[in-house]
């Protein structure tokens, strides 16, 4: 989810706008002294490609913040990676500044300073993204108010059936209709956020929702459900009489009535 939530927003023009206007106004600005030590074009040169760090890393915080707890254009999350912006870049910033500005303004960097401007420029961004943000429409809100808690925590193109639910490591795979999703959630948590889906888990490592069985695998003991996108699913033998019960076995007559019939 995060290398997805990268690309989205390096394909989106909203950080290049950013470094760019960020850039062409601290460079007119100058602050830390820079205006009247350098020159007009020696303060584009030193100021774009610090902005464009900056703004790589600005980036990359959105993206994980966005793409692993799940918090979007909201306030919470703009105020998350605000605070973020400011412990990763403030530093950094800071270090930079000191090893490239000349020495005679050195003196001049501000720690404080810095981070103020760090977190006045990214809530200034957080809150345009959330201005140009489309209004939420009356059947959006009603689907949302439906939708399973589980399916509001993973992007919008996937949000469909609920299939499955497997585990990995400390991720959980959901498996849906459109695609399937890793989530950072216990596994007893994300089969709790399915609301009422009928399903149920056949195995410790599986949840499944009926809907999404397209076949039922049974050789001797064994019994696999198989998804409608052909992923196989064990059953294990504590949960086989769930589906039994769901997905009754095939009728076997007994001898005696198969001889009387003839």
């Amino acid at each position: 989810m995060f290398l997805k939530k990268l690309g989205a927003e390096l394909r989106s023009p909203v950080p290049w706008v950013t470094w760019a206007t960020v850039a062409m106004a601290v460079s007119i600005a100058g602050p830390f002294g820079s205006y009247g030590a350098l020159a007009m074009i020696d303060r584009v040169l030193f100021w774009t490609p610090v902005i464009g760090i900056c703004v790589a890393f600005g980036v990359m915080i959105r993206a994980l913040v966005h793409g692993v707890p799940g918090l979007r254009d909201t306030l919470v999350g703009s105020a998350v990676i605000a605070i973020l912006n400011c412990l990763v870049l403030g530093p950094l910033l800071y270090l930079l500044m000191n090893f490239m500005l000349p020495d005679s303004l050195q003196s001049m960097v501000n720690g404080v300073e810095i981070v103020m401007l760090i977190a006045s420029t990214s809530l200034g961004v957080c809150a345009l993204r959330l201005a140009g943000a489309p209004p939420e429409a009356p059947a959006d809100a009603m689907k949302a108010a439906v939708m399973p808690r589980l399916l509001r925590r993973i992007e919008p193109e996937y949000q469909g059936e609920i299939w499955a639910i497997t585990v990995r490591d400390h991720y959980v795979d959901v498996q849906t209709s459109l695609g399937k999703v890793s989530l950072l959630m216990r596994f007893s948590d994300a089969v709790e956020e399915v609301d009422g889906v009928p399903g149920g888990q056949v195995h410790r490592s599986h949840w499944v929702a009926w809907a999404g069985v397209g076949s039922v695998a049974r050789d001797g003991g064994k019994v696999t459900l198989q998804l409608r996108n052909g992923d196989q699913i064990p059953v294990s033998r504590a949960n086989r009489d769930k589906v039994d019960a769901r997905f009754p076995p095939p009728a076997v007559l007994n001898p005696v009535e198969v001889k009387g019939a003839a």
